[in-house]
């Protein structure tokens, strides 16, 4: 074990006499989609790893259809989360002043677009110099296939048990999106989980944007946000290390593989000449649900799973119907927008009598409206939403402010208040709670660049829960603070370190968790990558701590790429289990949090054809426990210390 630990910590001193190579936080330099995937998610706790990957896959289509910086609205800028609203203003701003970009270096003129946004940026813009963009509908047709296949190399309980698991191991999916320029866009998905009999997830949807008065309209799956969320939100990933930065980005369709997060029907938003817009949105899909004996809701399912005989009697047994809108109005740096929406279900919500589900939904029909409001200018950036539920009377509010002193000082404060009663099925936002409810709290975020490659990033977040939450008897409160700074070593080495420190009660009681983490990162050359991780969580008197070393490999001639990951861990218990970020597939996110005592592994390899229209990637996994004869539990249980997973996908672009 000894030697394990030497080769984890040694393995990252590479090609210390480099000397011209860029950081990876340089200006100049660009980044790859893998290295930007690690360094947007590289946050300790994920509350929805489901709904960051349906982002992530977002981001994914824009980087493959990258805008032209000198022709990019508004609108198009708004769908890069890392681009506040003051930034997109500066660009416009810089462009109107000194004509086109002929390079994306230029970005360093702008007065607020920070190295670490530059790079981001250049995975999703390029500087073209056309004078007009192309107005043909449906413009040059493209389409992209993908095929994934998860093969378990074990067995579960739930497949070797009569009344187990309907289906085979095998975990299976594709996706096909056709593209015609900027104006149409349609695609298509099915999905099998591991232990389902059946193809049983599967959507679509056609978009036309930018064709007339519409500026974007979808037909079959999408997803809605408005203002800052209360209402409707869903097309703005939500995260305490970069809190909002600017509003919901209104319709989008439904590009990835969730299940559960979406609608189903058609939308539509109309440009009113200038400063007005018109949304109106049409779904009826049905849901899973858990039913009391009287045949009433008790709790809407969100995982998915149809393996069980028990899993598929709750398959889609309730009816949802939901009809919205919006209008928005924009001018001077200002705008001014109303959302709501009415929704009804085919049964009754009854959530039960326990103390925690007192505040959830109860009844059939349920109703949201809020206005949302802002102010942008130069440096300074004001915003918020307040919204009214029917389904208690309750109310709910939420305001930002963020000031950009330069382009290496960012200050932003981020206000909410939720009461117990107020509640909205599609409702996301900026909390502590999985959905805005039962809380009020102050973020308070600093993002500084003090030295010329140093970067930190500091937040302090105090809430408060009037109503018991689960495991709780009374009213609870917390705070979380988070320190974090990334220097530049030289050309070639970058070091990461974080402290969080996390006072949230539980079962009536304070849980203080404390976790660091210690990262450096190694560019050998234009080649070689590596990655050297340790991290370490405390709970009250338990400790966990993780090491891990990552290494890829580029192969550019031969179109490979080679990654790989080798990890150990030991937690005294559950409590302090550590979170890792894992290799993953193209377009894709994967993470997992570990306990107990053992080591990992994962080696994964992808070619990509010099045409770019061919992508292979294979992926195998290992996990050994070292204080264990079996994982997991019922019928998810492993009857062994390993695990060996392997996964396979395959891409066509034409």
């Amino acid at each position: 074990m000894r030697r394990l630990f030497i080769l984890l910590l040694l393995l990252p001193l590479c090609a210390a006499q480099a000397q011209n190579s860029s950081p990876l936080g340089e200006a100049g330099k660009g980044a790859s989609w893998d290295d930007f995937v690690e360094e947007y998610t590289s946050d300790e706790e994920r509350a929805d790893e489901e709904d960051l990957q349906l982002h992530l896959q977002d981001l994914k289509e824009l980087s493959e259809h990258p805008l032209n910086i000198n022709t990019a609205t508004v609108e198009d800028f708004l769908r890069l989360p890392f681009l506040s609203e003051a930034q997109i203003e500066q660009i416009h701003a810089y462009i109107y002043l000194h004509g086109q970009m002929q390079t994306m270096a230029e970005l360093r003129l702008v007065p607020l677009i920070d190295d670490v946004t530059r790079r981001r940026l250049s995975l999703f813009a390029y500087a073209g110099t056309e004078q007009k963009q192309d107005r043909r509908f449906p413009g040059r047709l493209r389409h992209d296939l993908s095929t994934r296949l998860d093969v378990p190399l074990y067995y579960r309980v739930g497949q070797q048990r009569a009344d187990g698991y309907r289906g085979d191991a095998l975990y299976h999916r594709m996706r096909y999106t056709l593209t015609g320029g900027r104006h149409l866009q349609a695609g298509l998905r099915v999905e099998k989980d591991a232990g389902e009999r059946f193809y049983d997830s599967y959507g679509g949807y056609v978009m036309l944007q930018d064709v007339g008065p519409v500026q974007r309209a979808v037909a079959g799956d999408f997803r809605v946000g408005f203002g800052e969320g209360l209402v409707m939100g869903s097309s703005v990933w939500q995260s305490k290390t970069a809190p909002p930065l600017k509003v919901q980005g209104g319709l989008r369709p439904m590009t990835g593989m969730d299940e559960v997060n979406f609608l189903r029907g058609a939308a539509v938003t109309l440009a009113l000449g200038r400063r007005f817009t018109l949304s109106a949105f049409g779904s009826y899909r049905k849901r899973d649900a858990t039913l009391t004996d009287a045949g009433e809701v008790q709790t809407l399912r969100t995982d998915g799973y149809h393996r069980t005989a028990s899993e598929w009697d709750r398959k889609r047994n309730v009816g949802s119907t939901v009809l919205g809108g919006n209008i928005g109005w924009q001018g001077g740096g200002f705008h001014l927008g109303a959302t709501g929406y009415w929704q009804q279900f085919s049964r009754t919500f009854n959530p039960g009598s326990q103390q925690y589900r007192a505040i959830y939904p109860r009844g059939r029909s349920f109703g949201v409206a809020g206005l949302n409001y802002g102010y942008t200018r130069y440096r300074l950036s004001l915003s918020g939403e307040t919204a009214y539920s029917s389904a208690g009377g309750g109310l709910a509010t939420v305001n930002r402010a963020s000031w950009t002193a330069s382009r290496r000082y960012t200050l932003s404060v981020v206000q909410r208040f939720f009461s117990y009663d107020y509640y909205s099925f599609y409702g996301h936002t900026l909390s502590e709670n999985s959905v805005p409810q039962n809380e009020s709290g102050v973020l308070v975020h600093l993002q500084a660049e003090p030295l010329a490659g140093l970067s930190l990033t500091a937040y302090a977040d105090f809430f408060h829960h009037p109503w018991p939450r689960y495991r709780m008897t009374r009213s609870s409160t917390g705070q979380e603070f988070m320190l974090q700074g990334v220097y530049a070593l030289s050309g070639r080495h970058s070091l990461l370190a974080r402290y969080q420190l996390k006072r949230k009660e539980n079962a009536d009681r304070m849980e203080p968790h404390h976790r660091a983490k210690l990262q450096w990162t190694c560019e050998a050359s234009g080649r070689w990558r590596l990655q050297t991780t340790g991290a370490f969580h405390h709970v009250l008197g338990s400790n966990g701590f993780l090491l891990s070393q990552n290494a890829r490999f580029i192969v550019k001639k031969a179109g490979l790429t080679f990654s790989g990951q080798l990890g150990y861990f030991h937690t005294d218990d559950y409590a302090s289990r550590i979170y890792i970020l894992h290799p993953a597939l193209y377009s894709s996110i994967s993470s997992a949090t570990y306990s107990g005592h053992g080591m990992l592994g994962i080696a994964m390899c992808r070619w990509q054809s010099r045409s770019g229209r061919w992508m292979l990637e294979g992926r195998y996994s290992l996990l050994r426990y070292f204080d264990r004869d079996e994982q997991g539990s019922g019928l998810q249980a492993i009857l062994s210390p390993w695990r060996n997973d392997l996964s396979v996908q395959l891409r066509l672009k034409i």
